[in-house]
């Protein structure tokens, strides 16, 4: 049976979970595309739902079926649709016909196991408080997989990270990257707990201390990099708790960059030192 109607009550579900209350109220996320799909599936989740519509795919028989093969023996129920009905319930422009639909994960700060807890190399954190935007924490998702981050821990945030948005914007990272959420409070105490210096991004002096240039800090030790809401920066709770500030060079006239490509020059600063320090040791 193939689903034809724009009125079917489950296509209306589908279109509803684009609603960030919706998705809280039912505790589901959609996953749009081949590739974000394949990588939450090669992650170990399992779609509730899987809909498709083969006539818009843009893969091979074998990935295909593959893919389908995967989600039925994860559980997932499979619908196939007609075009007009993917195309209504699609969130991405140029959908492929791939979407499914997902219980959303918990992302709990005790479920993270920093690296150097299993005795392995110090553990490198990006920290988010605040932001607003779903394409940002896609972006910085997406470096913390590159950059292979220990974690990435989303503080108060204003955009939800089963926004599908954010789905989107990290291309399956969201998925691949260890992820926590909590409060500013909860996140700076567990940061404590555990050791992990924490770093401020920010232009201004904080606590009587000028911010040295992020290149001039090491970052080879346990650290969280913590940048803040794309318009004000970080809150004064995370400045005065702050081990140190550190800042990017500017000699224009704008005082900042985006956040995303702010958080991905700490980060691969901190990878720089890290491949640096070993080359070192050899």
């Amino acid at each position: 049976m193939i689903i034809t109607s724009l009125t079917n009550p489950r296509v209306k579900h589908v279109v509803a979970l684009n609603d960030r209350k919706q998705r809280e109220q039912d505790g589901l996320m959609l996953v749009e595309g081949y590739d974000p799909l394949s990588m939450a599936v090669r992650c170990g989740l399992a779609p509730k739902t899987l809909f498709i519509c083969p006539d818009m795919m843009k893969v091979t028989d074998g990935q295909y079926r593959a893919l389908r093969a995967a989600c039925a023996t994860a559980g997932a129920e499979i619908v196939e649709v007609n075009e007009p009905v993917f195309a209504k319930m699609a969130y991405r422009d140029g959908p492929d016909g791939w979407l499914g639909v997902f219980a959303k994960p918990k992302y709990e700060l005790d479920a993270l196991l920093l690296s150097h807890e299993d005795g392995k190399a110090a553990p490198l954190i990006l920290v988010a408080e605040h932001v607003e935007k779903p394409g940002n924490l896609g972006a910085m998702l997406r470096t913390c997989d590159a950059a292979g981050v220990t974690a990435f821990i989303s503080c108060d945030p204003l955009a939800d990270l089963s926004n599908p948005n954010v789905v989107r914007a990290s291309q399956g990272a969201l998925f691949s990257v260890p992820i926590a959420e909590g409060s500013s409070q909860e996140v700076i105490r567990w940061l404590r707990a555990r050791g992990v210096r924490i770093l401020a991004t920010t232009p201004n002096p904080i606590n009587g201390k000028e911010p040295a240039y992020y290149t001039q800090v090491d970052l080879t030790q346990p650290v969280a990099i913590v940048v803040g809401e794309e318009k004000n920066g970080l809150s004064d709770l995370w400045l005065k708790q702050a081990d140190a500030p550190i800042k990017i060079p500017m000699t224009g006239k704008i005082n900042s960059l985006n956040v995303s490509i702010s958080a991905a020059l700490c980060v691969y600063e901190a990878v720089k030192q890290r491949q640096n320090s070993r080359t070192s040791t050899i």
